[in-house]
């Protein structure tokens, strides 16, 4: 996600856009991540949360696919605009399917870690895109390193889940122990 904040600019005036177009560009990932949000929401209380996570992942990958192969300002915008969809929504659906897989009891440790981590792993995509670049003169391994993460976490995220983590715990104990 680092990649777009930092590199989206960049990447879409060496396609030949001008820098406001390209800035234009860059803002419909705001829009398109409010509609996300609640698209991926809705489907997630009808279809259950790690599904539609896997999707947003999903989304997120073929974005990056798309600015992979986009050689003008609109294919490069419909690539960040996918991306957009998925930008605010795994918020959401990773801290349900943490308590799902994890417990309640364990949410606030499990969800602090991951989105303690993740601003790291933001930002090393960042330099690393930059570097890439500076060596290559190109986004495109950047790209594909992003792509092949999206889709990877899609499908990592939508194996079926054999066993759960958090310990069963009969409603007479559960309602004792709040």
């Amino acid at each position: 996600m680092g990649f777009v904040n930092a590199h989206f600019v960049a990447y879409a005036t060496g396609l030949g856009a001008s820098a406001i177009a390209a800035a234009g560009g860059l803002a419909t990932v705001g829009a398109m991540s409010i509609a996300g949000a609640l698209i991926f929401g809705t489907m997630a209380d009808r279809h259950g949360t790690r599904p539609i996570l896997a999707i947003a992942y999903g989304f997120r990958g073929i974005g990056y696919g798309v600015l992979l192969m986009a050689n003008s300002l609109p294919m490069a915008i419909a690539g960040v605009m996918l991306i957009g969809v998925a930008w605010t929504s795994v918020i959401s659906l990773t801290g349900a399917v943490s308590a799902d897989q994890f417990g309640l009891r364990r949410l606030g440790t499990v969800y602090g870690a991951l989105f303690g981590v993740m601003p790291l792993g933001a930002s090393l995509g960042v330099w690393i895109a930059g570097r890439v670049f500076d060596n290559s003169g190109s986004y495109d391994v950047a790209l594909q390193i992003s792509m092949a993460l999206g889709i990877g976490a899609a499908l990592l995220i939508g194996l079926p889940r054999y066993k759960q983590l958090a310990p069963e715990v009969p409603q007479e104990a559960s309602s004792a122990a709040d």
